[in-house]
């Protein structure tokens, strides 16, 4: 489900990004509000099986901001949180819960870097319960080094 979110947030900044002239003066932002009803969204397991995939149903908010400064700096924020049930693909216990995600996205001609935080709390059908805490991050200089981590407990 991250890497899902990760390829779709990287796809939405350089859309956003790019439909932004470099050339504007001073910075330009942008932010938009989502409330009710996501669309259902297929998963994967997390944490080495930890949660089960499935299809996720979500009611909730998000908010995505992202900024441009006329050297064409990007930053991007979204913060999202839902309640949700998970049906997973294989199995009888479907879970109810609530999560709460947090990304950022900081660009510029030298360096990128991206992260996230991603919170899980779920009950499932037969009384079990699902707690998750998801760190990662991504970051490249200018000499290309790549540094990147992931956290889950």
């Amino acid at each position: 489900m991250i890497k899902r979110l990760l390829v779709v947030f990287a796809v939405l900044a350089a859309t956003i990004s790019f439909s932004i002239p470099v050339s504007a003066d001073g910075a330009t932002s942008q932010t938009q509000n989502f409330h009710g009803t996501f669309p259902p969204m297929q998963v994967t397991p997390l944490c080495g099986g930890a949660a089960p995939g499935g299809t996720v149903y979500a009611t909730g908010n998000a908010v995505f901001h992202i900024t441009v400064n006329a050297a064409g700096d990007t930053w991007i924020t979204q913060t999202q949180e839902a309640w949700f049930t998970l049906v997973p693909d294989t199995g009888t216990v479907t879970y109810t819960g609530h999560f709460a995600i947090w990304f950022g996205v900081s660009l510029n001609r030298n360096n990128s870097v991206l992260h996230d935080v991603f919170n899980i709390h779920a009950t499932g059908s037969d009384g079990s319960t699902i707690s998750l805490n998801i760190v990662d991050h991504l970051s490249m200089s200018a000499s290309g080094q790549i540094n990147m981590f992931m956290a889950c407990r």
